[in-house]
């Protein structure tokens, strides 16, 4: 697709949309950014301050701001499926924040849709762009550890000044709130994309810390992968540790490692009396999360940039949007089986057409 400067609107203009701002800046030869639209008058005050963009109150005046060619979508998540829709009704091109929509069903309506649409489209699933990642996908499609037998994800945060706030999306299960909705889509995405698709989990969760709203801040979901591997995902928004995120593969032939908060981030295993490991050396990212040259900072700008060049370039996103539709599919089964307390089977066909 032959474009030669393309106009981008954000929709949604809280602390990730600056990552994102910085992102269209750096590529100012290719984009402009043109707006923001944001109900808070006070952030759009500031967006507007600190990078030269005009504002909307309204998401109806920014798609139709004939200036805009992309709209960025960073939204809270019962927002999503609307929003998403208007946008690709307008015949806009279109960069979702994950998770999709709250749900898989509207999820799988706003992939199709963007299909037809002819739209360029893509979930900001930041995962896929993590060098860690990307270096330990690598490491199991080389065969590295031979056969993945069990995989493990940990999350951890501490989001307790949010969850003490009235009114937050991330309290109530209908604003698309819920540890497993906003965290395990993550871990499910990255499972999907190293291992394929799961065949059967289970979940359970608690609310480990007093705050007065609906949602779980503990969560555990485990079970089998369709390839027979096993696999459980941990997460918990309470934790008095830094932010950060754990993955450890085992596999027939040796083990991967992953530790935000160690250096080297990733180590290769081989064997039983391999205690030292090896460092995977072309992951540039230490543990220092949250700042710029951090890991979780540069993925956001490499997702956003990736979307921009791909759009210039003719070609698809590396990201499979369709992965990060799966993941809410997961997400469904795991407070099904949180809620009723038995084992959910994923249908053989919850990837199809995806």
């Amino acid at each position: 697709m032959a474009v030669s400067k393309l106009g981008v609107g954000i929709a949604g203009l809280g602390l990730i949309s600056k990552t994102h701002a910085a992102a269209y800046q750096r590529m100012s030869d290719v984009v402009d950014l043109v707006a923001g639209c944001d109900v808070d008058a006070t952030a759009a005050t500031k967006f507007a301050d600190e990078f030269g963009a005009k504002t909307y109150s309204n998401l109806e005046d920014l798609i139709n701001d004939p200036a805009v060619d992309v709209v960025d979508l960073i939204l809270p998540h019962h927002l999503h499926y609307e929003a998403a829709m208007a946008v690709l009704d307008a015949g806009k091109h279109l960069l979702l924040e994950k998770p999709v929509a709250p749900t898989f069903e509207q999820s799988v309506a706003i992939y199709k849709k963007a299909a037809e649409s002819g739209v360029h489209f893509m979930v900001a699933e930041n995962t896929r762009y993590m060098a860690a990642y990307q270096a330990v996908h690598r490491l199991v499609q080389e065969g590295a550890i031979g056969e993945v037998v069990h995989a493990r994800t940990y999350l951890r945060s501490n989001e307790k000044a949010h969850l003490s706030m009235k009114g937050n999306w991330r309290t109530e299960f209908a604003m698309g709130g819920g540890l497993v909705m906003d965290t395990g889509a993550h871990s499910f995405y990255l499972l999907k994309w190293l291992l394929g698709e799961i065949d059967e989990l289970t979940g359970i969760a608690k609310k480990v810390f007093p705050i007065d709203n609906e949602i779980e801040d503990t969560a555990e979901v485990y079970g089998r992968m369709k390839s027979g591997a096993h696999f459980s995902c941990g997460f918990t928004s309470v934790s008095e540790v830094p932010h950060s995120e754990r993955l450890e593969l085992y596999g027939t032939d040796g083990g991967i490692l992953v530790d935000q908060m160690s250096e080297p981030v990733v180590k290769l295993f081989r064997g039983q009396y391999d205690f030292a490991g090896e460092a995977v050396g072309d992951v540039p990212f230490g543990p220092d999360a949250w700042h710029p040259g951090g890991w979780h900072y540069e993925s956001v700008l490499t997702e956003v940039t990736d979307y921009v060049q791909s759009l210039v370039e003719g070609r698809a996103p590396l990201i499979s949007s369709g992965d990060a539709v799966y993941a809410l599919r997961i997400v469904e089964a795991a407070y099904e089986s949180i809620r009723s307390g038995k084992t959910v089977s994923i249908p053989a066909d919850a990837a199809a057409g995806l």
